[in-house]
């Protein structure tokens, strides 16, 4: 019930200012003093605090008084809100403008990140035709631009270092083979040339050195041919037998001085072969018969012979053989292998010393032979009818033999001399990987590094290797691979277990950068031999592998040259603006991990960039660089105090800089291949390696988290938070995390890094080399160091939902894809953070209209489906704790779109 029906009494409770509470963590302010609404009833009731205004009872909108009050409060609203705005500013964790963050964060020093531009090496292609030049120069600022695809647009590329390139550099390769001799076990070999006329079953002979100094040696080797295979790319034949060459027992060697191989191109018979057999010739030949007319005994022809017939063995010392016919192709100095078929079966080997032909008339049997005069032992193990004789041997000459398939280490081969390779040469080498099969089937898969096994491995299976093999030390070797479903893992094998096998057709080609340690060595006249500073990072197919010496680097922005301006020395702190933007910074060993393009002179000389004037002396040539919030670039001189002022003068300052920065130079390996400069005598360019370590102008969040980092480090590293944050600052970093490993009686810290946007750093590219350089710059070099990149875990989910029919279901299920891409992208994820079965479900139920969710799936992206509670992403760690061999660095699981897969929940 009112007692003052005039309303006059209304708003007697003053609200303004309210009172403020702002507890710490939050992510804005509440700084307002008051509303509208608060500001008119506070001034509503001071109405009656003050006498002269007691006589006004009206507290009607309508009424004069009241609603200038009104209009008041409305303007102390607008005021308070954008008070609270302002405020919001003022504070590094609730300033929503990337300028009121820039401003806070040069107030400790720290200077937004510019962006970095993407480096990557490229490789030039020169002509090779007659009368092209033998060497090319190849300048700093040499142009090629990017074959931009659909959607994209072309980026240029400017190398920034000068090379001689030559013709022969092109494409240097591994060498391919070797001159080997046959060796114990040996079950092929190589002949030049694919004329050999050899067909599976004929005969080979391997004979060396050995036996021409005696004929007591064994060390000689006759083999039926299985398999003739020509090999017309390599001008050479591979021959295949079944048994292995040599002998266990008793324990004989293939030849080994001067072995040569030779084809026995007849086949023929002894004299004798086709006679009679002793038991089938008529009495009368073989013992005799009586004289009818005086009874007396008569001997037979042969009565003396059965010792010499046929069937029996050559007495020992035999020097002479007869043949069945007369073989021409016979001559002296050749080589005849005698057959015997017994079992096992028995050969000798002689060499024909002279070569006639005869008439014979034994065995019952007469026609014309060769005569042969032969060297050799053991012929009493023969006889005429069951030898055989392979004849007529005609050398081959034996072929280089391939080399093991894989190429990895330290040291590579070349197959021709590249004597004019300097020391420190980057080169590029590219090739397919190696692929390798087991000899026996495995029921486990490989071994994942989270504990997790594939599928069983078959011997007909193919399993890529992602990695040179690491030795164990007993025998055994750790080998990580790829199997044919995707799954990654590693498998502990001896090398006799496995069997090399080439690359496949649809396998991709990998690159990576070296740097030569030395000059070239030599390993004969014909070959030089590489040594490299670090060992090879893929394990290649080495028939696949070509290395490119004309290697320049370069990094994305196109050079621009302009007049700034006209210098004033009566003015202090003059100033100039870049006319274009974003201004080119590249990766350097720096703690902000770039470095500046810009080049200033003025009247042609060369002033110096500086992070301030404060303590400069007035003539000190340098100025201080400032890049706005849209990127525009400010350059601010002296005063004659605090650095010299600008001298006088008519556009006499000039800038030289580049222009390019950024993600958007990320362009794809091979796709920079348009010479925009194109020196004399180069045919063409290319990149093996796609480009990296570009990063985009810092973000207001990133700023925000990096810019503390500024005075925690001071610009060393102590400590391990110090190694992760100065490394979490450094241009063209995205995520870091430091961890301590043990390492003997030591402490090894360990640093697993991500590019920008998830990108991964390889070994050898710019930004790895700047990061561990500036690392080692800053911090302690005696501490154990070591740094990867991280290891990208991508898992796979699969969910049946049912939305209510009030809402679109597509909608429904794109806002819950939304919300899982974005709770599991790289930015939202940590090192070493699990993902669970519980958090999908939460997210996927978060959107609106989902009435149930059942999650059928959760797993890695390289495994079979299956519903894991838990996907763990484990930190970086040794192999084996007790016996560390290899570093493993940290995982990171993230959701693509293309592993993300609802479908709908049937009743």
């Amino acid at each position: 019930m009112k007692l003052d029906p005039c309303g006059c009494c209304e708003g007697i409770e003053t609200l303004t200012p309210t009172p403020i509470h702002n507890p710490p963590g939050l992510s804005a302010l509440a700084y307002r003093v008051g509303t509208h609404a608060s500001f008119k009833q506070s001034m509503l009731a001071r109405l009656g605090q003050h006498p002269p205004l007691r006589p006004l009872t009206t507290r009607q909108d309508d009424d004069p008084t009241i609603a200038l009050l009104d209009a008041w409060a409305s303007v102390l609203d607008v005021l308070s809100f954008y008070q609270e705005r302002i405020a919001q500013e003022g504070y590094l964790r609730s300033a929503t403008e990337r300028l009121s963050v820039l401003e806070l964060a040069r107030a400790i020093g720290y200077e937004l990140r510019p962006g970095v531009a993407a480096s990557t090496y490229l490789a030039f292609e020169l002509e090779t035709a007659p009368g092209a030049p033998a060497e090319v120069p190849i300048p700093i600022g040499t142009r090629v631009q990017s074959l931009p695809g659909p959607g994209e647009q072309a980026q240029t590329y400017e190398t920034v270092e000068a090379i001689t390139a030559r013709p022969h550099w092109n494409a240097l390769r591994p060498r391919q083979s070797e001159l080997r001799y046959p060796a114990f076990g040996d079950r092929h070999l190589y002949l030049q040339g694919t004329a050999t006329q050899l067909k599976p079953g004929d005969p080979i002979l391997i004979v060396g050195d050995e036996r021409l100094s005696g004929t007591d040696t064994e060390r000689w080797e006759f083999r039926r041919l299985s398999e003739v295979i020509p090999q017309p790319e390599q001008n050479r034949t591979l021959l295949r037998w079944l048994e292995p060459l040599g002998s266990r027992l008793p324990r004989v060697r293939p030849p080994a001085k001067g072995p040569r191989v030779f084809a026995l191109r007849l086949r023929a018979a002894l004299f004798g072969h086709n006679a009679p057999e002793w038991a089938a010739l008529p009495l009368a030949l073989r013992i005799g018969e009586r004289n009818p007319q005086d009874n007396s005994f008569v001997a037979g022809a042969f009565a003396s012979k059965q010792n010499q017939w046929a069937d029996a063995k050559f007495a020992a010392g035999t020097t002479v053989l007869n043949l069945d016919a007369v073989y021409e192709p016979i001559k002296a100095g050749s080589w005849i292998v005698l057959a015997q078929p017994d079992n096992p079966p028995y050969v000798e080997l002689y060499e024909v010393r002279k070569v006639g032909e005869e008439s014979l008339s034994r065995y019952n049997i007469s026609g014309k032979s060769t005569r042969l005069e032969v060297s050799g032992e053991h012929i009493e193990k023969f006889s005429p009818r069951g030898a055989s004789v392979f004849a007529h041997s005609e050398e081959l000459p034996l072929a280089e033999h391939p080399l093991e398939l894989e190429l990895w280490g330290k040291e590579l081969e070349l197959d021709s001399l590249a004597a004019d390779l300097s020391k420190n040469q980057v080169l590029i080498v590219s090739g397919k990987r190696l692929r390798i099969g087991l000899r026996e089937e495995r029921k486990g898969g490989l071994e994942g590094t989270g504990g997790s096994a594939g599928r069983g491995i078959l011997p007909e299976g193919s399993l890529l290797v992602l990695a040179p093999p690491k030795p164990l030390g007993d025998g055994r070797e750790l080998w990580s691979l790829r199997d044919a479903w995707g799954f990654e893992g590693t498998l502990t094998l001896r090398r006799e277990a496995l069997r090399q096998l080439p690359a496949l057709p649809q396998d991709e080609e990998v690159s990576e950068v070296v740097r030569l340690a030395d000059f070239p060595g030599l390993t004969d006249p014909e070959h030089s031999l590489l040594e490299l500073q670090a060992p090879l990072v893929y394990c290649y197919d080495r028939t696949t592998v070509r290395l490119q010496a004309n290697v320049a680097l370069a990094t994305h922005g196109e050079s621009k040259e302009e007049v700034l301006g006209s210098g004033d020395a009566t003015q202090p702190f003059q100033s100039f603006s870049l006319k274009q933007s974003p201004l080119t910074h590249v990766a350097a060993s720096t703690p902000s991990g770039t470095l500046s393009t810009l080049e200033l002179r003025v009247d042609g000389v060369l002033w110096s960039e500086v992070p301030s004037l404060y303590g400069r002396g007035p003539r000190e040539e340098v100025f201080t660089r400032r890049i706005g919030d849209d990127g525009r670039v400010t350059l601010r001189f002296g005063d004659g105090v605090s650095g010299a002022r600008l001298p006088s003068g008519s556009e006499n300052v000039r800038a030289k800089y580049r222009v390019g920065t950024g993600l958007a130079g990320l362009v794809k390996a091979r796709q920079l291949s348009l010479l925009l400069t194109r020196p004399l005598g180069v045919k063409g360019v290319s990149n093996p390696l796609a480009p990296s370590g570009a990063q985009d102008p810092e973000s207001r969040n990133d700023a925000r988290h990096n810019a503390p980092f500024t005075v925690m480090t001071f610009e060393r590293v102590v400590s391990l938070q110090d190694y992760e944050d100065f490394a979490r600052t450094f241009a063209g970093v995205g995520k870091a995390k430091a961890t301590w490993l043990p390492m003997g009686e030591r402490q090894l810290v360990h640093l697993t890094v991500a590019g920008a946007a998830g990108a991964p750093i390889e070994p050898g590219s710019e930004l790895f080399t700047r990061l561990r350089e500036a690392i080692r710059g800053y911090g302690d070099p005696y501490q154990p160091f070591r740094m990867q990149s991280y290891e990208a875990l991508p898992f796979a989910l699969s969910a049946e939902v049912r939305t209510d029919p009030r809402y679109e279901r597509e909608a429904v299920l794109e806002e819950a894809e939304q919300a899982l891409l974005q709770a599991f992208a790289f930015e939202q994820r940590a090192f070493a953070q699990g993902v669970s079965a519980s958090e999908v479900i939460a997210l996927i139920q978060g959107a609106h209209g989902v009435v149930a969710v059942d999650l059928n799936a959760l797993h890695l992206a390289s495994q079979s489906p299956r519903l894991e509670p838990r996907l763990p992403a484990l930190p970086a760690r040794w192999d084996d704790p007790l016996r560390p061999t290899r570093l493993f660095p940290a995982q990171l699981l993230t959701l693509e779109p293309k592993h993300l897969v609802f479908t709908e929940m049937t009743p």
